[in-house]
């Protein structure tokens, strides 16, 4: 009810044009995929704990996916690129630039891929993997491991070069449909972990992640085939379409999403690694389960986020500053009501952790659950304000701020490691080094935003 009628009166505050009701029935759509997900992920949680008996095995599997996931970053911003460029081509109906700019993306990426899977594949062997997770080998043995890290690395790289049909579901505004994707591929892998366990732990380990290349590909190869065969099929990729001006169009936008995106990634999903490597992998199970549950606030967030970078870059195009403004306000309104929600929640969790995680519960830690909901609230701020810088392409301020935070993150995580022996120092870093980008992004995107304004006739 409560959403319903924030929807609503958001609708009312922005006007009844098709445009802003396409963004609410993407917003509306998305609430309703993404609730189900995260109601499948947080059972997923206790299945997790009853396919593998050590938490130490969890742990590993956690890290590993966690690493060999920041594969899908290293783009070079070719689907932030291709998003935002699409955009204008489709709302000007010219299948034949669509066509240029999808055949240019997928093909950088393919060779992109093809690249780090002839490369990974086989550095991977060379490595020590029980020293990188930090395990020792009476657990489970290098051997293993490297079996496992192929197997997940062929299933990520799979995915780096599918998931260019979420930038096209998103330029075309059907972030809805985007998000049921990712919905599937958790449906498909809450089934095999609670139906199928093996006979020892390396087994499982093994078996997970071969299905795991199937549940994350499977259904970005159906939309992909959806697409190209209905909406797009004037603009299906082709070689012969791949032209170096549309590609260098795509790498310019995109070299600048790209280095956000490394920076970015610095900060936010390197907890796992500096987890393991700083405190030792058991304490990441216990990260995952305060993580999970504050992460849900974030990820309701990107239910806003994701259509209004693609509305935003339209409206712009459109020299629509005014329609910006409101969505900007609108989004610190959905922002507010989250953060409030979301240190409402560290009263209750106790609750909430006895009901997920039933006999696998434990003890909630305050201290830890206040630093995880002041965690989550800063990256919801962040996120209003690049979701808006991102609409309009300019990046310097993230470019400059990610970078020095992924600096300092790391330093200042590791020496603080030295004299605290809680890994919790891990998130408070995240907080610290967050705040100054909050303070610099929002009056630089007004001074843009009302330059343009002036300069130019708003529709």
């Amino acid at each position: 009810m409560l959403k319903s009628n924030f929807i609503n009166n958001a609708v009312k505050s922005l006007g009844m044009s098709t445009d802003n009701k396409q963004l609410f029935n993407n917003i509306t759509g998305s609430f309703l995929i993404k609730g189900t997900s995260l109601f499948i992920s947080l059972f997923t949680m206790p299945a997790y704990l009853q396919y593998f008996e050590d938490e130490r095995i969890l742990g590993i599997w956690f890290t590993i996916v966690s690493i060999l996931n920041w594969i899908l970053t290293f783009d070079l911003g070719v689907g932030n690129g291709l998003r935002n460029n699409l955009v204008k081509a489709i709302y000007e109906n010219d299948m034949s630039t669509a066509k240029k700019y999808i055949s240019s993306a997928y093909i950088i990426i393919g060779l992109i891929s093809s690249v780090i899977i002839f490369i990974g594949y086989f550095f991977i062997g060379f490595l020590d993997w029980n020293t990188i997770l930090n395990v020792s080998s009476t657990i489970v043995t290098n051997k293993v491991l490297i079996l496992t890290v192929r197997w997940v690395f062929i299933g990520i790289i799979c995915q780096f070069f599918l998931k260019l049909v979420l930038s096209i579901l998103n330029a075309m505004q059907k972030t809805a449909l985007a998000n049921s994707l990712a919905l599937i591929s958790s449906i498909l892998l809450l089934i095999y972990i609670t139906s199928f366990s093996a006979q020892d732990l390396s087994s499982n380990l093994i078996s997970l992640a071969i299905v795991n290349v199937l549940t994350i590909n499977l259904p970005l190869v159906i939309a992909t085939l959806i697409v190209f065969q209905t909406s797009l099929k004037k603009s299906k990729p082709s070689i012969k379409s791949f032209e170096k001006r549309y590609a260098f169009d795509v790498m310019k936008l995109g070299g600048e999403f790209f280095w956000v995106q490394i920076a970015f990634m610095i900060i936010s999903s390197t907890d796992q690694v500096m987890i393991t490597n700083l405190y030792g992998p058991k304490f990441v199970v216990e990260y995952q389960m305060y993580y999970k549950i504050f992460w849900v606030y974030v990820s309701i967030f990107t239910l806003f986020t994701n259509p209004v970078w693609s509305a935003i870059t339209k409206a712009f195009a459109e020299k629509r500053i005014k329609w910006i403004y409101k969505v900007h306000k609108l989004l610190l309104k959905a922002a507010s009501i989250l953060i409030i929600l979301c240190l409402g929640t560290v009263l209750i969790l106790q609750f909430v952790f006895n009901f997920w995680l039933g006999i696998n519960s434990i003890d909630v830690n305050y201290l830890y659950a206040f630093i995880f909901s002041i965690n989550a609230s800063v990256i919801i701020l962040v996120m209003s304000e690049s979701a808006i810088a991102n609409g309009i392409g300019i990046l310097k301020a993230q470019l400059y701020c990610y970078t020095l935070a992924a600096f300092l993150k790391v330093l200042l995580t590791t020496l603080l490691s030295l004299f605290i022996k809680d890994w919790i120092v891990v998130i408070v870093v995240n907080i610290v080094v967050l705040i100054p980008y909050l303070a610099i992004q929002q009056p630089i995107t007004k001074k843009y935003l009302k330059k343009i304004e002036k300069d130019s006739v708003v529709l």
